[in-house]
């Protein structure tokens, strides 16, 4: 039963965005992020319905799902952008490191909300409202990126930070502050900038885990 907690409603969201995506309500990016944002939030919170083992068992059986969906057109919503990116699969291998990295439900749910929610909300922010901040690190067109964007992902970090202090980091944050409202938006804002090709799924999550667990 808990299993099915765990993966119907992902199971759902990816049908939903199918659906949508063949009534043409939603494409490309948008079609991604519906998916991105959704599917992130909820999986953040698998720890409170199966056990870290089971969750890194659900992240390989989804890396192996996308590698054979990137060459069979089975969601569109998922692969209907035009630029070269690999989010996808640096998203489940993002699921199956914090599963191994998390010594404490909390610390999975933050680091993968940070992969959601300010990852997600940020992609959203710039392409609503951003369209005329933008900018290129080091000249890459994988790494395109808008003031408003990237405000909104520095913004969003303390919306994940938040949900990590009620569910269980909080005297950790209380004792490191500097660290957790500080540094860690600062730099994940960094590294989301840096990281071409849709890594930014993969190392930010991995390095909010990290640093967490470190302070233990």
């Amino acid at each position: 039963i808990k299993l099915l907690l765990a993966t119907v409603p992902v199971g759902i969201i990816l049908l939903l965005s199918e659906y949508l995506w063949r009534r043409k309500i939603i494409a490309g990016e948008r079609g991604r992020k519906f998916i991105h944002i959704l599917a992130g939030a909820y999986i953040a919170f698998w720890p409170l319905y199966i056990p870290m083992d089971g969750i890194f068992i659900l992240g390989c059986i989804a890396f192996t799902f996308l590698i054979y969906s990137r060459f069979s057109p089975i969601f569109h919503a998922v692969y209907g952008v035009k630029r070269k990116t690999y989010g996808e699969l640096f998203f489940a291998l993002a699921i199956i490191f914090c599963s191994l990295i998390a010594t404490e439900a909390w610390i999975f749910t933050t680091a993968i909300l940070f992969l959601s929610i300010a990852d997600g909300g940020a992609a959203i922010a710039g392409r609503l409202w951003g369209k005329k901040t933008h900018y290129r690190v080091w000249n890459m067109s994988s790494l395109q990126k808008s003031v408003i964007g990237t405000s909104a992902f520095f913004l969003l970090s303390f919306v994940c930070i938040a949900v990590g202090y009620a569910t269980g980091g909080a005297e950790i944050m209380r004792t490191y502050p500097i660290i957790i409202f500080v540094i860690i938006p600062i730099t994940t804002t960094i590294l989301e900038n840096l990281s071409p090709y849709g890594a930014d799924n993969l190392l930010t999550p991995l390095y909010v885990a990290l640093i967490l667990v470190n302070l233990q």
